[in-house]
């Protein structure tokens, strides 16, 4: 019993201090962020923000782990930043968590070419409908649903110290996700992008 007890505290120890080095994205669709063209104003100035903010978290906060949803929109601006910033910090690795396996599959061409291309780069794609702890059930592998992208959320907030947010305060995912990481306890820090106010930033802890 005391072995068993140890072992399970090894690896609790293990994972904690992973996640005190990760980071994950939550945030708005390219609805809310100027529209699909991912060179529209907006979504540069979210960039050059993006690129700010994951910068100060490799160096000041010593974060090395970045986890994204893959979305269009936040996510994909963010993967993206994150391996900019590969070049000039080479130990970061850049993670993708998939909510199934599909996520593309009513996308337009050129949005699943861009999104092949970044799983490409990505340091570790992890489909977060294949883990027991976050199965749906009743719902076909690899297709949409709601409680799919709800669960992606959920893996990636329990495996973050982390969380960097671009939200408005409307009703939405991001919400949605903010909400669940304030129930965990997990004391996380959350870097909030505002984007009606040019992206400010302020940083708030969870309990």
């Amino acid at each position: 019993m005391e072995i068993e007890k140890n072992e399970r505290e090894r690896i609790y120890q293990e994972k904690e201090a992973l996640r005190k080095k990760t980071v994950c994205f939550t945030g708005h669709r390219p609805n809310k962020l100027g529209g699909y063209d991912m060179k529209n104003p907006t979504m540069l100035k979210l960039k050059n923000k993006l690129l700010e903010v994951i910068e100060e978290l490799i160096i000041k906060e010593e974060k090395s782990r970045f986890i994204t949803g893959g979305a269009l929109g936040t996510d994909q601006a963010a993967c993206w930043c994150v391996h900019i910033l590969k070049k000039k910090f080479p130990h970061i690795k850049n993670i993708i968590a998939t909510p199934f396996k599909e996520q593309d599959k009513v996308w337009s061409a050129d949005q699943k070419l861009w999104y092949k291309r970044m799983l490409d780069v990505a340091d570790e794609i992890i489909n977060v409908e294949e883990l027991d702890k976050y199965k749906v059930s009743g719902d076909k592998p690899g297709e949409f649903s709601p409680v799919k992208m709800q669960k992606r959320n959920e893996y990636m907030i329990d495996h973050s110290e982390a969380i960097v947010a671009v939200y408005d305060g409307t009703k939405s995912g991001t919400r949605n996700c903010l909400n669940y990481a304030r129930k965990t306890y997990l004391g996380h820090q959350i870097w909030r992008l505002h984007p009606k106010c040019d992206f400010e930033l302020d940083i708030s802890y969870t309990p």
